[in-house]
C-alpha cells in the first residue's frame, strides 16, 4: 500500500489506515538514548527510572531527596544543572559509528524529556536548551547528521507533557497551542526524522493534545520523510489502538501482543540495565548480559516485533563501558546470523517444541531460520515442521550443512556427535531450513440481511483452490466443501476457510462467526460512571445506563472512570471443560451460573487471566463486570473449548432470554 499522494484527515480512522512503513518491520533493531539534564546527578533507587529525578523531587521522594542534598545542597534548583550539563567528551560521529556496529538500523535519541530541557535551540525553551547551557551545542542535531552519515535511520524521542512548565497543568490549552505543538513542529521540520517516539501521553486524551491534528500534519505537510514511522502513545486512550506501532515497555511478553500487533508492527523498548537514563547506582548486577540481550533480540522479532534498546550516556558525553561492550557483542552475532533477524517475518509453519526453539521466516517464505541455545549430541528434532527440496540445512555463521529427513510431522536434522568441538560458542545457534512458502489467508466477507448471511471468500492467490467446513469440523478430505463460488446462509454457525495449491503450504485457517440474530439474542449492557478500586466498590454504586448489545465492547464514548456489566446466557453446545479469559485495563471478573471463572480484578494496567468450568450442555447464565479509572482501556473476552482453541465469543451464542 502507497504511503505517498494519500492525503491524511485529523482523525483516527483516517491516520489509522496509513500502513507502517516497510522499512521499519524490516529494521528489528534499533537505539534509544535517554540524555539530558538527569544525566547529571544520574541517580536513582536500583530498580528505577534516573530519568525521573526531577519528578523524585517534587513529589517527595525521600531518597532522591536526600540524595540531591547530600551532594548538590537542599536549595540547589534541577534547573541549574543546566550549568554541570558539560558533554566535553561527546563525539557523535563516534556514537554513530557505534551504533552502526552493534547491527541497529535505526536510532532514537531524546529530544525533550518530562522535566522539558531540549538538546536542540528550542525558541519555545529558551534559556533551558543544550544551546543555552554550559553544553553550548545543538546535541539533536549533530547526532542526527553524524546518524544518517552512516546510513542508519534517524529519529527522535519527544514529551508531551512536562512536570515543571508554569502553564501546565494550569493552562492545558495554551501549554499545548503555544509551546507544546510549535515545539515539536519546529524539531521535526529541523532535523526531518525518520521515526518519532512520542511519549508522556497518559497524562491527557489525544484531543487535548491536538495529536489527531499533529499527525495529519506530519504526514501530509512536514518536512519528515513519506514513510515517517510513529508509535502509539499519542494521548491517554491511544496506546495498543491509534497512531502507528504499537510499544510495550519492560514488558516483551506483553499479554498484549496479538495478530493487530504484528499487522502494525510493534516494538519493545527497555534499557541495557533497569534504567532509561544512566544511573549510576547501578552496578554490573542490574544490567543484562550480551547473551541475554541477544536471546531477547531473538524471541521479539521471532514474534513480529522490535527491540529498542537503550543506553544511557554520562553527562561528559561517554558511553559506559559495559553498554559498549554490549552493543560490540551483539554486532558480532549480527554480522553471522543477520540474515535470520531483519528483514524476516514471523514463521506462520510452526511454532513447536514448546516454545524452547525460535522461528522466524525469509521474506520469500523459502527458508526457516530456527534458533536454539544449545546444539544437541546426535539429531536435532523439531516438531511440527517439514523441510523441502534437496538443499542441506546450514548453520549460520559457519561453513557446516547438515543432512535431514522428514519423519511424520517431525523434522530430524543429524548432528555430528563432535560438533561442539568444531563449531564456536554462541547465545543462540541458528539453523537455516529450506521449506515450501505457505499461502495467505484467503479473505472472507459476509453480508447479512433478511435473517440470512452471502459469504463470499476471495483467496489472495488466484491459483489457490479454497475449502471451507462449518462449526468445529476440521479442513480435512471428506469433511470439507471445495469454494465454487458465493452461498447463503439461513443459520448461524463458526465457518472455517483455509486455501490450498500444489508447490505450497496450505494457508492458515481462517474461523469467522457467520452471526444471525433476532430478538432473543443479545446481551443486557449495564453502565456505571466512578472511580473505584474493584468492581465490587462499582457494584455498590447504581448503573446509569442499560442497554442490549451482542457483543462485549465497550461504550466508545467512555474514557475514563466508568464500568460495565454484561449479563444474559451463553449456548453450550456439548457438554465439557471450558476455558475463559479476560484481558482488560482496569479490572474484570466473569461468572458462570454464579461461579467467579476468571478474576482478573483491581487497578492494574492490560492483564490476562484464565480459568476453566466444566459446563452442560444448553443455556447458562453469563456475566462479565469490567471497570476502568484511568489511563488506557480495553476488554477482551475469549474462550476455548472442547473442539476449538482461542478464540473471541462469537455474537450467536448470548441470548438475553431463555429461548
Amino acid at each position: 500500500m502507497s504511503l505517498i499522494a494519500k492525503d491524511y484527515e485529523p482523525n483516527w480512522e483516517s491516520l489509522d489506515s496509513r500502513p507502517t512503513p516497510q522499512w521499519y518491520k524490516d529494521a528489528k533493531f534499533g537505539i534509544f538514548i535517554h540524555w539530558g539534564l538527569y544525566s547529571v546527578p544520574a541517580w536513582g533507587p536500583r530498580g528505577s527510572y534516573a530519568e525521573w529525578y526531577l519528578n523524585g523531587l517534587k513529589s517527595g521522594d525521600s531518597t532522591r531527596l536526600k540524595y540531591h542534598e547530600e551532594n548538590y545542597g537542599k536549595d540547589f534548583p534541577y534547573r541549574d544543572f543546566i550549568k554541570l550539563f558539560k558533554p566535553e567528551k561527546y563525539e557523535p560521529e563516534k556514537w554513530a559509528a557505534l551504533f552502526k556496529e552493534s547491527g541497529a538500523k535505526y536510532v532514537v535519541l531524546t529530544s525533550k524529556h518530562h522535566d522539558g530541557f531540549c538538546l536542540w535551540p528550542s525558541k519555545e525553551s529558551d534559556g533551558y536548551n543544550s544551546v543555552n547551557g554550559a553544553a553550548k551545542r545543538d546535541l539533536l542535531g549533530d547526532l542526527n547528521s553524524a546518524v544518517k552519515n552512516v546510513g542508519l535511520k534517524s529519529g527522535f524521542y519527544y514529551s508531551l507533557y512536562e512536570w515543571d512548565h508554569e502553564d501546565y497543568p494550569s493552562d492545558v490549552p495554551k501549554y499545548v497551542n503555544d509551546h507544546m505543538l510549535p515545539q515539536f513542529k519546529d524539531a521535526v521540520q529541523k532535523y526531518k526524522p525518520s521515526i518519532i517516539f512520542s511519549d508522556g501521553e497518559w497524562d491527557r486524551g489525544s484531543k487535548e493534545w491536538r495529536s489527531e491534528e499533529f499527525l495529519a500534519w506530519l504526514y501530509n505537510d512536514s518536512n519528515a520523510p513519506k514513510d515517517v514511522v510513529v508509535n502509539d502513545r499519542w494521548g491517554g486512550e491511544t496506546r495498543f489502538k491509534h497512531g502507528g506501532y504499537y510499544s510495550t515497555e519492560y514488558d516483551p511478553n506483553s499479554g498484549s501482543v496479538n495478530e493487530e500487533f504484528i499487522r502494525r508492527g510493534w516494538e519493545e523498548c527497555r534499557g541495557i540495565g533497569k534504567s532509561f537514563g544512566y544511573n549510576r547506582n547501578e552496578g554490573p548486577d542490574d544490567y543484562n548480559s550480551s547473551e541475554e540481550l541477544i536471546r531477547l533480540l531473538v524471541d521479539i522479532v521471532s514474534r513480529g516485533g522490535n527491540l529498542l534498546l537503550n543506553i544511557g550516556p554520562k553527562a561528559d558525553g561517554t558511553i559506559p563501558k559495559i553498554m559498549v561492550d554490549r552493543l560490540k557483542d551483539i554486532g558480532t552475532w549480527l554480522d553471522k546470523n543477520g540474515e535470520s533477524i531483519y528483514k524476516t517475518t514471523v514463521n506462520r509453519i510452526t511454532q513447536s517444541n514448546n516454545g524452547k526453539v525460535k522461528y522466524t521466516l525469509s521474506k520469500d517464505r523459502r527458508s526457516v531460520y530456527a534458533f536454539i541455545e544449545e546444539i544437541p549430541n546426535g539429531n536435532l528434532t523439531l516438531n511440527g515442521l517439514q523441510a523441502a527440496g534437496h538443499e542441506r540445512i546450514k548453520l549460520l555463521g559457519t561453513d557446516e550443512e547438515f543432512n535431514w529427513r522428514n519423519r511424520r510431522d517431525k523434522l530430524i536434522i543429524q548432528i555430528p556427535k563432535n560438533i561442539n568441538e568444531i563449531v564456536e560458542y554462541s547465545p543462540t545457534y541458528v539453523f537455516k531450513i529450506p521449506v515450501l512458502p505457505y499461502l495467505d489467508k484467503p479473505n472472507v466477507q459476509i453480508s447479512e440481511h433478511d435473517g440470512k448471511a452471502e459469504i463470499t471468500i476471495i483467496p489472495n492467490d488466484s491459483t489457490s483452490e479454497l475449502r471451507y467446513t462449518f462449526g468445529n469440523r476440521e479442513i480435512r478430505k471428506g469433511y470439507e466443501k471445495k469454494y465454487s463460488g458465493p452461498f447463503t446462509l439461513n443459520k448461524s454457525t463458526m465457518l472455517n476457510v483455509q486455501a490450498f495449491a500444489d508447490g505450497f503450504l496450505s494457508s492458515q485457517v481462517v474461523t469467522v462467526p457467520v452471526n444471525i440474530l433476532d430478538e432473543s439474542h443479545g446481551l443486557i449492557r449495564q453502565t456505571y460512571e466512578g472511580q473505584w478500586e474493584n468492581c465490587d466498590q462499582m457494584l455498590d454504586s447504581d448503573f446509569v445506563e442499560e442497554k442490549m448489545v451482542f457483543s462485549l465492547g465497550l461504550d466508545a464514548e467512555k474514557k475514563n472512570n466508568f464500568g460495565h456489566v454484561f449479563k444474559g446466557m451463553i449456548y453450550i453446545e456439548k457438554r465439557g471443560t471450558y476455558e475463559f479469559q479476560t484481558t482488560s485495563d482496569d479490572g474484570s471478573r466473569l461468572f458462570i451460573n454464579g461461579f467467579p471463572v476468571v478474576d482478573n480484578d483491581g487497578l492494574h494496567g492490560r492483564k490476562t487471566i484464565s480459568g476453566d468450568i466444566v459446563l452442560k450442555k444448553g443455556l447458562q447464565k453469563f456475566e462479565v463486570q469490567y471497570f476502568e479509572r484511568g489511563g488506557q482501556e480495553s476488554l477482551d473476552v475469549k474462550w476455548k473449548g472442547l473442539e476449538f482453541e482461542w478464540q473471541e465469543i462469537p455474537a450467536f451464542k448470548f441470548y438475553n432470554t431463555l429461548h
